[in-house]
C-alpha cells in the first residue's frame, strides 16, 4: 500500500534531506528506520530536498509497505527507531498514484532571524545578523518585489529547469518584533528551487542593512545573461512549514 507521512526535524546536525553515502541525512535516517520496522528495504519519496542545516515543521514523504493496521502503534515504533531530532507526526493511506513530491501544488516556507543581541540558545534555529542598523521599511520593500510570477534564474544555483526557472510566489508575509529585534518571513508559492528562499532573504537583508537599495532588486531579478546573486542567508533560519496538495476526493 501507498502511504503519505508528515515529518518534523531539526536539521542542524544533518547534511540535508537527500540520501548521501556515509553522511547523516533525513532521508537516510527515515529509510533506515522504516526498513527496520517494515522488515524489508523501504525507500521514500520526499516533497522537497532541504539543505544542510535547514529545518522542517511538516515536510511530507510517501512510501510503500504492507497494510498498516494500527497507525498509532506504527508511529510509536517508528519514532523509537529514529534519532531524537526527527519525529514522524502522522501517516495516512493514499492512492497508488499519489507521489509526495510530484502531487504537490505548492509549499510554505518561513525564515526566522534576529537583528538584535545574539542569543546562543537559538544559534541553530534562528539566523542572527551581526549588524544592528536594520531598516524595517527597506526590508519590507525589498521583499515586495519578489511577489508574483518571475524568472528566478538569478536566485537559484539550479543549473537548468524544465519550467524555465519560472515560479509564482503568491504571498510573502513579514512579521517584525521591534521589542525583541526578531523577525519571521513566510513565503507561499507553487515551488521553490535550490537556495531560492535563502538567496531572496540574503538580498532583502542587504537592503535592510543599506548594502543595496530596494529599487535595485527588479534589475537583479531581470539580469540577463544569468547572474546568480551572491547574497545567501544562513541555513539555520529556514523552515519548510507545509507542503500543499489539491484536495483529494
Amino acid at each position: 500500500m501507498n502511504y503519505l507521512a508528515t515529518v518534523s526535524y531539526n536539521g542542524a546536525r544533518f547534511h540535508g534531506f537527500e540520501r548521501q553515502p556515509h553522511l547523516r541525512t533525513i532521508q537516510g535516517s527515515l529509510e533506515k528506520a522504516l526498513s527496520q520496522l517494515c522488515g524489508k528495504p523501504t525507500l521514500i519519496k520526499g516533497a522537497g530536498r532541504t539543505d544542510a542545516g535547514v529545518h522542517a515543521l511538516a515536510q511530507r514523504f510517501s512510501f510503500q509497505t504492507d497494510e498498516i493496521k494500527d497507525t498509532g502503534a506504527f508511529l510509536f515504533a517508528l519514532n523509537r527507531l529514529l534519532p531524537s531530532d526527527i519525529v514522524v507526526k502522522a501517516v495516512e493511506a493514499v492512492p497508488d498514484s499519489f507521489d509526495a513530491r510530484h502531487s504537490s501544488c505548492g509549499k510554505v516556507y518561513c525564515y526566522k532571524f534576529s537583528y538584535g543581541e545574539r542569543d546562543p540558545l537559538q544559534k541553530e534555529t534562528r539566523a542572527q545578523l551581526e549588524r544592528r542598523n536594520f531598516d524595517p521599511a527597506a526590508f519590507k520593500k525589498a521583499l515586495r518585489y519578489f511577489v508574483g510570477t518571475h524568472n528566478f534564474q538569478n536566485f537559484t544555483t539550479k543549473p537548468d529547469d524544465v519550467d524555465g526557472f519560472l515560479r509564482h510566489i503568491e504571498a510573502i508575509d513579514v512579521q517584525l518584533d521591534e521589542a525583541t529585534k526578531t523577525g519571521e518571513v513566510t513565503f507561499k508559492g507553487n515551488g521553490f528551487m535550490t537556495y531560492m528562499v535563502r538567496l531572496i532573504m540574503g538580498c532583502a537583508f542587504k537592503a535592510a542593512l543599506g548594502k543595496i537599495q530596494p529599487e535595485e532588486i527588479p534589475a537583479l531579478i531581470a539580469a540577463s545573461p544569468r547572474h546568480i546573486v551572491a547574497f545567501k542567508a544562513p541555513a539555520e533560519g529556514l523552515y519548510l512549514v507545509e507542503v500543499l496538495y489539491a484536495k483529494r476526493s
